[in-house]
């Protein structure tokens, strides 16, 4: 019963320590218009009911041609007040695809969007790995291309525009092994942390551990949640006192993620044995 299935659905959440979710409550349509879910109050709500500790993000995904679009700029930033004045999420996720270093346009909805939402709303932004890597003992993705690993200046000046989390997208490295998979996930924790360390306000670091399927860039088999886990703790340690920035990891995305991926996750990032 749909019941049974929510019920299941916090237990989950609640088994796995995760208190925070991110709701993909509006899509792009081919027309360029942004479609509302006609259910994302009332979703939220029945959450909130069931789970009570859980916070609420809007999971807004957008590439990096709608960023430099005005308009959709306008309707994403309507959306997120939407999202936290009517259906009262507690904040607002900005999942950027293809993201150049030095993007103007990414900027300029990053401030928008702080603005828009004002003191005491989370601002969360996913942020690229560095797929090529200032380490030379650190393989590099094969099909780096350079302008999409951001320089520590770029890092930087997003982490100082009011965001309240980046989330390492740690995946897509189109690696093969997963031990070089591990050395490249713990670089980029070690890498952000080196960047926000120096901000008077740092954003909190969440690793996002890959549960899709396979995709360019990315083989499950080399990337899948036990490599990026130790990856994520090596960072971790190799971060020193700036490892206080890394608050936690989440797994990108729910509704892929089966169940040998949880237990993984339990094993692997929150220490649970069998």
């Amino acid at each position: 019963s749909s019941a049974a299935s929510e019920v299941d659905k916090r237990q989950r959440l609640a088994d796995n320590s995760i208190d925070r979710v991110y709701v993909e409550a509006a899509a792009w349509l081919s027309d360029g218009t942004l479609l509302y879910g006609e259910y994302a109050e009332q979703f939220g709500q029945a959450l909130r009911q069931a789970y009570p500790k859980v916070e609420i993000l809007l999971w807004l995904r957008m590439t990096a041609e709608q960023i430099a679009n005005a308009d959709q700029r306008e309707e994403v930033v309507a959306l997120a007040r939407t999202s936290v004045h009517k259906w009262k999420f507690d904040g607002v996720q900005l999942n950027g695809f293809g993201v150049v270093s030095q993007s103007e346009s990414y900027i300029a909805l990053l401030r928008a969007l702080g603005e828009a939402l004002g003191e005491g709303v989370l601002l969360s932004v996913t942020v690229p790995p560095d797929r090529i890597p200032a380490d030379p003992d650190v393989p590099a993705s094969p099909a780096g291309v350079p302008e999409l690993t951001w320089d520590v200046g770029y890092k930087q000046q997003v982490g100082l525009l009011n965001v309240d989390e980046a989330v390492i997208m740690a995946h897509a490295s189109g690696l093969k092994d997963a031990a070089e998979y591990e050395t490249w996930v713990a670089y980029q924790v070690e890498s952000y942390v080196q960047a926000f360390a120096s901000l008077d306000r740092p954003p909190d670091l969440i690793v996002a551990l890959p549960t899709y399927d396979a995709a360019p860039e990315h083989d499950p088999a080399v990337e899948d949640v036990r490599a990026a886990a130790r990856g994520t703790h090596e960072g971790i340690k190799r971060a020193g006192e700036g490892a206080k920035l890394v608050k936690g990891t989440g797994l990108y995305e729910y509704k892929t993620t089966d169940s040998l991926e949880w237990q993984l996750y339990a094993e692997h990032w929150l220490g649970k044995k069998k």
